[in-house]
């Protein structure tokens, strides 16, 4: 009984948090913007090329995502911060009181800004396509579906967790975490958070095939630091819950 409880407030509370964050009147003006630097970033600097290769190599379309992935990152922890709000804090002391425990509040949270996340995303990845259709007739997208995946996942789980963990503790935090994600948005190496800085180096440093470019590659580096950023934010994420549940029975 209990279980099913928890199963029924954990979808309404979910529904719930979805609806105020897609409906939130902030999100459209920035969705709009996310669209905008995106075509900007496409029109201006990755029709060019990335490194001496092809606007729609894999190299030019990473650096791509790369360079828009910074604001994306930043929406995340604006969504975020309307949590950790005085008015959300006076709705929190009535949830405390609900059998959705503490992991689940915070689940809740991780999905509801996934969900703008994972819109802002495919905002960005849809443009890149019609983009790329349109100036160079190019439809091969099969070979950007995984460094997509290796770029977005890491990026969200390590920005969500640590916006989080530092929304719990204060919520001028999470401002304060925006100033060095947009500072550190292209860092040259495998520490890259969002890969710009590691797909517009390497080409250069990799010999030309018979096709005049590099090919793609990914290093074992590279995939373990992104592996090593989601598990630094799923431990962030933890965390949270843990200071959550100690709240909850102070409360």
């Amino acid at each position: 009984m209990i279980l099913t409880l928890n199963k029924k407030c954990f979808l309404k509370i979910l529904c719930y948090e979805l609806r105020r964050a897609l409906l939130n009147r902030l999100f459209p003006g920035l969705l709009l913007v996310n669209g905008l630097y995106a075509w900007f970033l496409l029109s201006y600097d990755i029709v060019l090329g990335t490194a001496y290769t092809a606007p729609f190599s894999v190299w030019s379309y990473c650096t791509y995502l790369g360079r828009a992935l910074p604001v994306a990152a930043v929406t995340v922890l604006l969504m975020l911060s309307n949590y950790y709000s005085r008015k959300q804090k006076q709705v929190e002391v009535l949830t405390a009181a609900t059998p959705v425990p503490p992991f689940s509040q915070v689940l809740i949270r991780t999905l509801a800004a996934g969900s703008c996340f994972l819109l802002i995303c495919l905002v960005e990845i849809a443009l890149s396509l019609l983009f790329y259709i349109q100036f160079f007739r190019f439809h091969d997208f099969a070979a950007f579906i995984l460094p997509t995946l290796l770029l977005i996942l890491p990026c969200f789980i390590l920005i969500n967790g640590l916006g989080q963990l530092l929304g719990s503790l204060h919520r001028s935090l999470i401002y304060a975490l925006m100033l060095p994600v947009l500072a550190l948005h292209s860092i040259p190496g495998v520490f890259d958070l969002f890969g710009a800085g590691y797909f517009s180096t390497v080409p250069l440093t990799l010999p030309v095939g018979a096709d005049g470019e590099p090919a793609f590659t990914v290093s074992a580096a590279f995939t373990a630091t992104r592996l090593s950023y989601a598990a630094l934010g799923i431990a962030c994420i933890c965390l949270t819950t843990v200071l959550s549940a100690r709240k909850s029975r102070k409360a």
